[in-house]
């Protein structure tokens, strides 16, 4: 009978411990440095190799690897591959970040009509302007590459992405007010529901506009749904057109009232009508705060 042998048993410093325990609870981290944490904590636990492997999902020969990489080479060795030989790298660390800086800028600074680049456009120019600024390699630089390599910098130079600039010089004071605004609304709403108040003395009504409202109506009526043959109502494609409405209506933030008010203009009159009927629908009391949604 053969004698089986003996392997060392595995220890980490504290300062180890924790990084493979933060690893093996990371969400983001990669899913095989993951599982090879988890194989080393099992494994300083006391579990032998099946039962390892049994517990996270792998071949025991995955687990006497990691194990037998950590004793020989180290815990980096054992949560990372190991070099293998094969082709040497035909880009350098100068020429990738030559070809990200490029992506940054926009192909019409550079010459061309586009306003954004894609990615035949920026292979194009890579193939064209790479010799000359010192990189021969980015001669023979394919789409799939260069798709690689953006990824990894997470560029995406033919895209845009829209965002609001603070030009605003009071921004953060009147972002303040309207925040208090909102934290009054929920504590008077506290008060109405746990019966300490009957009835707000000041109103907050949140008020939009929606201009240009399309007011169509149907030349036919609907035809109702029938089994077996038409199983949706139906309704004729035809319409006519009445011209355009505005809406304008506001929402009581205290008990959720809409006054709304359909208008054929959209004009300061039909703003000023507007108000007149917020004001008659609450008491002469009430103070009423109004803010655009």
């Amino acid at each position: 009978m053969p004698f089986t042998k003996r392997r060392k048993p595995l220890f980490f410093s504290e300062e180890e411990m924790d990084r493979l325990r933060n690893l093996q609870r990371s969400r983001r981290g990669e899913q095989r440095k993951v599982m090879r944490a988890s194989v080393l904590l099992d494994s300083v636990a006391g579990l032998n190799d099946q039962a390892v492997a049994t517990k996270n999902g792998v071949n025991r020969n995955t687990v006497v690897r990691c194990i037998t990489k950590c004793l020989q080479f180290g815990l980096d060795a054992a949560l990372n591959d190991l070099q293998r030989p094969g082709k040497p790298r035909q880009l350098t660390d100068d020429a990738i970040a030559w070809i990200v800086q490029l992506a940054c800028q926009k192909p019409k600074d550079l010459g061309y009509a586009q306003e954004l680049w894609t990615y035949r456009l920026l292979t194009q120019h890579v193939r064209r302007q790479g010799p000359g600024a010192g990189y021969p390699a980015l001669q023979r630089l394919s789409r799939s590459k260069l798709h690689h390599l953006l990824t990894e910098a997470e560029l995406r130079p033919h895209k845009v992405r829209y965002y609001v600039e603070k030009r605003d010089p009071d921004f953060e004071a009147k972002m303040a007010d309207v925040l208090h605004v909102y934290k009054e609304v929920e504590i008077v709403n506290d008060g109405l529901l746990s019966g300490r108040l009957k009835e707000p003395s000041l109103v907050t009504i949140s008020y939009d506009e929606k201009p240009g409202i399309q007011a169509i109506a149907n030349t036919t009526p609907d035809l109702p749904a029938v089994p077996r043959k038409h199983p949706s109502v139906t309704r004729d494609y035809e319409y006519v057109r009445h011209g355009t409405v505005s809406l304008l209506a506001g929402i009581n933030l205290h008990t959720g009232q809409i006054t709304e008010m359909v208008s054929e203009t959209h004009k300061s009159k039909d703003f000023v009508e507007y108000l007149q009927k917020l004001d008659a629908a609450y008491p002469e009391t009430a103070v009423i705060r109004l803010g655009a949604g």
